[in-house]
Formats: structure tokens, C-alpha cells, sequence
């Protein structure tokens, strides 16, 4: 109880850091040219996950998958053991040795399917003049694979998870709004030339600068609301 307690304080705490991060997030990708053509295939790729996933099907066992293996991996990362795997159309659960909010929430904020398909990226674009436009059918499934990420995250999200509960809801959702923005530019800046360390220096300034804010408006209400 005092640790849901506890986590659901850093999420109120927490909030401007995903404003400032949002904030960031959004200046560096409105600067991306709109004649771009890389960023054409990307919206191409979205756009035909979300075609696939409303006019033809859900596939959820493939998102299962994903999400389970996440939890391995978050597991492996965190020093635990897997002590049981299981996946179905349905549904999946692992058992591990060790759990945390790492552990918890990671397959919400890591888009696991575009994560692998980046060495395969870098090694498309080492071998460009062998196989030209192959860069571009990567920048397509990226496009795939992000869409498919969102839109099964958040119907997972809907459903209100165990994960996400046990973490506490507001502290999940600042995680998980967070880590997406987090992952998502990471895997846009080799795409789009933009600067990694930038967009994280931004997004820190931004929060800085809200939590500057509302502490000089809390201050002021305290010194024009005194009692004594």
C-alpha cells in the first residue's frame, strides 16, 4: 500500500517531466521537412498497420509474443531469472525470480519489433549500393511496427493490466507516456539526422523550466494566502 502510495507521488511529481519531454518531442518533429521523403514511407507504414488492423485483424498473439518477451528481457537486464514462459492468442504470463516497476512496465514503453529491426537497419544502409531502396522498405516497417506498438498498447492499457495497477495507474502512465517518447526519438534520430542528446537536453530544460513555474505560482499563492 505505502509503495503505490509512494509511486503515485512521484507520478504527480513526475507530470512536468512528460510535459517538457512531450514538449521537446514535438518541436523536433514538426522541424522535420514535410517533403521528406523518408518521413513519406514512415507515414505510408503507419498508415497500412492501421488498415491492416481495422479492416483485416488483430494480431494479437504476435503482440502476446512481444510483450512477454519484453518482460524477459527487462528480467534479464534487471539481473533476474525466467522461471516460466507462456503465450497464447489469449493472453501470456511469466514467471520470473525477481519483479520491479522495470520489469512491470517495459513492453508499455518499448516497442520491442522496431527495437530488433535496427541492426538490420544499419546493416541495410552499410550495404545501400548493393541493395538500393532496401533502407527505404526498413523505414516502411518501422513505420508498421511503431503503429502496430501504439495501437495494441493501448487497447492493452484500456483493460487495465496487472502490471499497471500493481505500479499504480498514474505513475504507469507517466512511465509509459514518457519511455515512448523516449524510445521513439531514439530510433528517429539516425533516421531523421536529428540530435538524441538535443532532444534529452530539451526535454530537460522544458521541465525545469515548468517546475520553476508552478513552484514561483505555489510560492506566490502561499505569500498572498498567509494565515498568520
Amino acid at each position: 500500500m505505502f509503495a503505490k502510495l509512494l509511486k503515485t507521488l512521484i507520478g504527480i511529481f513526475a507530470i512536468p517531466v512528460a510535459i517538457g519531454t512531450g514538449r521537446a518531442f514535438y518541436l523536433l518533429i514538426s522541424g522535420i521537412s514535410v517533403f521528406s521523403g523518408t518521413l513519406h514511407v514512415l507515414e505510408r507504414g503507419l498508415l497500412a498497420y492501421l488498415l491492416f488492423h481495422v479492416l483485416i485483424m488483430r494480431p494479437a498473439y504476435i503482440y502476446v509474443l512481444g510483450h512477454e518477451t519484453m518482460h524477459v528481457i527487462a528480467t534479464w537486464l534487471c539481473g533476474g531469472k525466467v522461471i516460466s514462459f507462456n503465450v497464447t492468442p489469449s493472453g501470456g504470463n511469466v514467471v520470473t525470480s525477481k519483479t520491479n516497476f522495470f520489469i512491470e512496465l517495459s513492453p508499455y514503453f518499448v516497442p520491442i519489433y522496431t527495437v530488433l529491426l535496427g541492426p538490420v537497419y544499419f546493416a541495410l544502409r552499410a550495404m545501400d549500393k548493393q541493395f538500393p531502396h532496401m533502407s527505404l522498405v526498413f523505414i516502411f516497417l518501422i513505420g508498421v511496427t511503431l503503429a502496430f506498438h501504439f495501437v495494441m498498447t493501448s487497447e492493452v492499457i484500456r483493460l487495465r493490466q496487472p502490471d499497471i495497477v500493481k505500479s499504480g495507474l498514474l505513475f504507469s502512465l507517466v512511465l509509459i507516456f514518457v519511455g515512448n517518447l523516449v524510445i521513439v526519438m531514439a530510433v528517429f534520430c539516425p533516421l531523421f539526422d536529428l540530435s538524441f542528446t538535443g532532444f534529452i537536453k530539451k526535454a530537460a530544460l522544458n521541465s525545469a523550466e515548468i517546475y520553476r513555474l508552478v513552484y514561483g505560482n505555489v510560492l506566490e499563492f502561499v505569500n498572498t494566502n498567509k494565515i498568520w
